[in-house]
């Protein structure tokens, strides 16, 4: 694997972009400073400068959204708990590091792909690091001790949901499969890998605003269909190269199940399919 700045350490301060918000920069800067008895340079190269310059790209923040819009759905007409939000999007970026390391993609959010920047053992780390920092951070929401363990719960599952269906991902290839096969299990890896981040970004900022059972599990439903959408324009913007030039060849490539051939195999024939494999 190639690496552009093999081991270099990233800078820990990235010109952040308009749209991100100063609790963002705040939780970034309390990374910064090395724990008692580390080396700052050690520290900066080893976590706090990788994390800080991945999470300063700009990104769409779907899910972040989400949960503000969950929240207002919920009956509240004030602002969720700042640390709420960005829980989501430090979920999904552990994502996005780990699915790049599996993709051996070239590029993340117009630069190299983290793995590419500072070799895949420190990218690996700190992609699953992510994960925890951001349940831990559920401490910092102010939540009633029964809402934070739903939450806490749901944030599990979730991301255990996320890992099987993007083992599914990995594993399956479009030309071992029988055209009936390959819509079925589209949908359910685009419900699991994309739906089950979504669908937890809309159960917070409800759980949160202290919704009723019944509206959680109707935000919950929407979200997780939200993300089965997200997912097919995902794999039709890689299809069309409309999501970069680094991106377009990727799916190709690996053979991977995606919403333009679950498409392509409920409109055309059997024998056409077959050819088309």
């Amino acid at each position: 694997m190639g690496v552009t700045q093999s081991m270099q350490p990233v800078r820990s301060r990235v010109a952040a972009p308009a749209a991100a918000n100063a609790e963002l920069q705040e939780l970034l800067d309390s990374i910064q400073q090395a724990p008692a008895g580390i080396p700052q340079r050690l520290w900066g190269t080893a976590l706090a400068h990788p994390v800080t310059e991945f999470l300063s790209r700009p990104g769409k923040r779907f899910r972040a959204r989400l949960v503000e819009l969950a929240w207002r759905a919920s009956g509240r007409d004030d602002n969720p708990p700042a640390v709420l939000p960005l829980f989501v999007e430090l979920l999904h970026a552990g994502s996005l590091i780990v699915d790049d390391i599996e993709d051996d993609s070239l590029q993340r959010r117009g630069q190299a792909s983290l793995h590419r920047q500072i070799g895949l053992p420190l990218a690996l780390n700190a992609g699953n690091w992510l994960y925890f920092w951001a349940l831990s951070l559920l401490r910092e929401a102010g939540l009633s001790p029964r809402a934070e363990l739903e939450l806490h719960h749901r944030t599990v599952d979730a991301v255990r949901r996320c890992h099987e269906g993007q083992a599914l991902d990995l594993a399956a290839r479009v030309g071992d499969l029988h055209s009936a096969e390959i819509p079925g299990l589209a949908h359910r890896i685009s419900q699991w890998k994309t739906g089950s981040l979504m669908s937890l970004a809309a159960s917070a900022g409800a759980i949160a605003a202290g919704a009723p059972q019944q509206q959680i599990a109707a935000l919950a439903i929407f979200g997780e269909r939200l993300g089965v959408g997200l997912q097919m324009q995902n794999d039709l913007s890689e299809l069309t190269g409309a999501a970069g030039p680094l991106k377009h060849p990727e799916d190709l490539i690996h053979g991977r199940v995606t919403w333009p051939w679950a498409w392509a195999a409920q409109r055309l024939s059997a024998s056409r399919f077959d050819a088309l494999q």
